[in-house]
């Protein structure tokens, strides 16, 4: 089975872009955050951010961000990674769509996160924007929270096992 998110070099691609996103700096900057995410690489990820950047993931308060205020600067953001990305085993991010606008990227779809034997698929729009050097300054994620853990944890399965092989991920 062939994962229609990855591209030939195993990294995560919305599955219809125009060449506008494709050449955006936008979807430049998310790609190396989805790189390094699915290789545990804190480091890579944190350099894809400018100092002053924000996420705010999801949008308002949540278990992330209890004051919905969102992560702003370095220590913020690595406090983010901890909380959210490096829990994870893997995140599949399953976009079907990205649209492009002058410094920003729009990604709607799903994200896919596994833990353990379980993943939870979250339906999700995300924001990316970069400044002049192409680094992120925000990154907004639409979701919602109690839908997505209302829906529980679902075992993984070989189809799901068979869909990421090839990605670049965290246990490879």
């Amino acid at each position: 089975m062939t994962n229609p998110y990855l591209d030939e070099t195993g990294q995560y691609r919305p599955r219809a872009m125009s060449e506008q996103a494709l050449a955006s700096p936008a979807y430049a900057a998310a790609r190396r955050s989805w790189a390094a995410t699915n290789a545990g690489d804190r480091d890579a990820w944190i350099g894809a951010w400018s100092p002053e950047g924000t996420i705010e993931d999801p949008v308002g308060p949540s278990m992330f961000d209890e004051e919905g205020r969102g992560h702003t600067g370095t220590e913020r953001l690595l406090e983010f990674w901890e909380k959210a990305v490096a829990t994870p085993d893997h995140i599949e991010f399953r976009f079907d769509r990205a649209i492009a606008a002058g410094d920003e990227l729009l990604c709607t779809g799903t994200m896919r996160t596994h833990m353990g034997a379980n993943l939870m698929d979250i339906d999700i729009a995300v924001d990316y924007r970069v400044d002049a050097d192409g680094k992120l300054i925000a990154l907004r994620a639409f979701w919602e929270q109690d839908v997505a853990m209302s829906s529980g944890l679902r075992p993984l399965t070989d189809d799901d096992r068979a869909a990421i092989s090839g990605a670049l991920r965290k246990d490879t």
